[in-house]
């Protein structure tokens, strides 16, 4: 075939123009066929890929298209947030690198480059190019509100502060610099100067739901339940998440519930679910007939829940109802107090079907304790690097006299080999192929004597069970563990080991080992 390559590559764009690009594509791919490394054919795949929403696939064309096309600083940022948008980060760094060299002081390139390399840890290298854009912009409070951000993700939070405060001087009304101030100083324990820096930015934007929802999880840790309820509503106005019901059908606890049906829905995360659940039996105490929908990774646990006419999972259509409500809007609308959260006893319970079936796991071990081990969480979790830890920081627990089970659904590719080390050695069973589903732990833990939990989804599992559930939290809880005290008014069966210094993970294993010590039978 005699293709005219440039009249194909004119008459792809005007296809483009037109909105044809099925038309489009089908003339690039045939200048591929002939020539395989043309980077202009390879581009436009690449940019239609990418107005279709594929990234990946647009990824790989611009990629390609790069190595064989001189490109611009702008063709190359381009290129270079597609490969960003695709999580392949180092593509993208090498892209916005490119672009640099070309044009030195550009300022979107060295940004792109600092968002990928925090993506990928490298926060140094990440630091010096905000550093430069705030030298090249000394005027820009979003500058310097981005180098703030990320020194607060390597820790250095007195620049952290710093770096918030230029930004408030250049801009006195940065409402998300009053914000993340706030946050900074709440992270140290400073409540006073954290709630002043909220006020701040109310003051300057009353409707600022991060302001909002900060100032309520500041209360809540404090105790201070009544105004923390109130304004954690505020998170469905921040932009990071929707229920996708009208807020004029919520309960908000002023309508009559007796006879109504009331579809109560899940948000957030599995160990939220657990935890609010309680709550449930409430309403139908007071005469609601309630649908409650969970995770379906919780529907096997649930799906017989007492405080519910009708449990249903997330991929189930929602029912007809007079009202819904979010589950963890259940606490506001209930004017629950710190009296209220607890239960007496257990309010979930494992199937004895499935209990049954861990018969084999025990076989052979003899009476000591018998204790399950969670050592991470959910690593998309924003604060997961706080609150997991690895497993080798475990190692000085695990030779206690005691059988240990891990409870550790996703074992991380860097706990692996210690993991299997360990199993291997009797140490600590892992039985992480077997746990497949919620219920299936829930019907571990009913045999095991205790849980040690990071804050994650198993620590209230086990508390929701009544199980004793050791759980070892960084120096800065959520708010749902509050300060200083050693038990939870959420679980009776809870005891909380602190870090008392930021990271200080090996102080809270110390603990807990001499814990362990003392139970009968160690």
């Amino acid at each position: 075939m005699n293709l005219n390559i440039e009249h194909a590559l004119a008459t792809a764009q005007q296809h483009c123009a037109d909105g044809q690009f099925d038309d489009a594509s089908k003339l690039l791919c045939t200048i591929l066929a002939n020539v395989p490394d043309h980077g202009e054919a390879l581009e436009g795949l690449g940019y239609i890929a990418a107005g279709q929403g594929d990234h990946a696939r647009a990824a790989d064309y611009l990629i390609r298209a790069a190595v064989h096309l001189s490109m611009s600083v702008e063709q190359m940022n381009f290129a270079a947030k597609v490969c960003q948008v695709a999580q392949r980060h180092e593509d993208a760094i090498a892209l916005f690198e490119r672009s640099l060299t070309r044009s030195p002081g550009h300022l979107a390139s060295m940004h792109g480059a600092a968002m990928s390399l925090i993506q990928l840890g490298e926060y140094e290298r990440a630091r010096e190019l905000l550093v430069r854009i705030c030298k090249i912009q000394p005027q820009s409070a979003e500058a310097q509100y981005n180098l703030g951000t990320l020194l607060g993700t390597m820790e250095r939070h007195q620049d952290e502060m710093d770096a918030y405060r230029r930004a408030i001087t250049i801009n006195p009304r940065f409402v998300r610099g009053y914000v993340n101030l706030g946050v900074a100083l709440r992270d140290l324990r400073r409540f006073d100067e954290a709630l002043l820096q909220f006020k701040k930015a109310l003051a300057i934007d009353p409707n600022d739901a991060g302001a909002r929802t900060n100032r309520a999880q500041t209360n809540l840790l404090l105790g201070e339940f009544e105004h923390g309820w109130r304004e954690y509503e505020w998170r469905w106005r921040d932009g990071t998440r929707t229920h996708g019901f009208p807020a004029d059908s919520q309960w908000t606890g002023a309508q009559p519930v007796a006879g109504k049906t009331i579809f109560v829905h899940h948000e957030q995360g599995f160990g939220d679910t657990v935890q609010f659940v309680r709550f449930v039996n409430r309403l139908s105490a007071a005469g609601a007939r309630v649908v409650l929908r969970v995770q379906d990774a919780l529907l096997p646990l649930l799906k017989d829940y007492p405080g519910a006419a009708e449990v249903i999972g997330e991929s189930a259509e929602a029912p007809r109802f007079d009202y819904h409500i979010p589950l963890l809007s259940l606490p506001f609308a209930l004017k629950a107090r710190a009296i209220d959260l607890g239960v007496p006893g257990a309010y979930l319970h494992a199937d004895s079907a499935l209990v049954s079936q861990w018969d084999d796991a025990f076989a052979g071990v003899t009476r000591r304790p018998r204790i399950g081990i969670v050592w991470s969480g959910s690593r998309t979790h924003l604060n997961d690097r706080k609150r997991s830890m690895a497993l080798d920081q475990l190692i000085p627990l695990l030779d206690a006299n005691a059988d240990f089970f891990a409870l550790q659904p996703d074992v991380r590719e860097g706990d692996r080999a210690a993991l299997a080390q360990l199993d291997q050695r009797g140490v600590l069973r892992d039985v992480s192929a077997r746990l497949t589903t919620f219920a299936q732990t829930a019907a571990l833990i009913a045999r095991l004597d205790l849980v040690i939990s990071v804050d994650t989804a198993v620590a209230h599992l086990a508390g929701a069970l009544g199980k004793p559930v050791w759980i070892a939290l960084p120096s800065m809880p959520d708010w749902r563990w509050q300060l200083e005290r050693n038990d939870s008014p959420w679980y009776a069966q809870a005891r909380l080991f602190r870090q008392p210094a930021q990271g200080d993970w090996a102080a809270v294993v110390a603990g807990l080992r001499a814990a362990i010590d003392g139970l009968p039978g160690a």
